[in-house]
């Protein structure tokens, strides 16, 4: 049994980390994006994003170990918030940005 209980501590511990990589790369990849870009594909406003994602990251930041456990509700909910954001915000945000709008496309 001692065997099965610190598979799941390592399980919960990779998982935990990688909630937190996914709202770290969601935070910073809004923070590249111009305000314009958001209001252009009607997807809130950047500040709106930054300050979800920056609580999303301070969340999974506390649901690391030793917390662990007593923040996993939140951390489930600041998690939903990075994926949304690197699904559907990000795409559309990308596509309308300059500096990414000709690439893969030959002349």
């Amino acid at each position: 049994m001692e065997y099965i209980a610190g598979f799941q501590r390592l399980v919960f511990l990779a998982l935990t980390v990688a909630a937190f990589v996914v709202q770290l790369w969601a935070f910073i990849d809004c923070l590249r994006f111009k305000d314009e870009n958001y209001r252009a594909v009607d997807k809130q406003s950047k500040k709106f994003w930054v300050i979800l994602l920056g609580v999303g990251l301070a969340l999974a930041l506390i649901a690391l170990p030793p917390m662990g456990m007593s923040m996993i509700f939140l951390n489930i909910i600041a998690l939903v918030a990075g994926i949304v954001y690197l699904t559907d915000v990000r795409p559309k945000v990308r596509a309308v940005d300059p500096r990414y709008r000709n690439r893969g496309r030959r002349a």
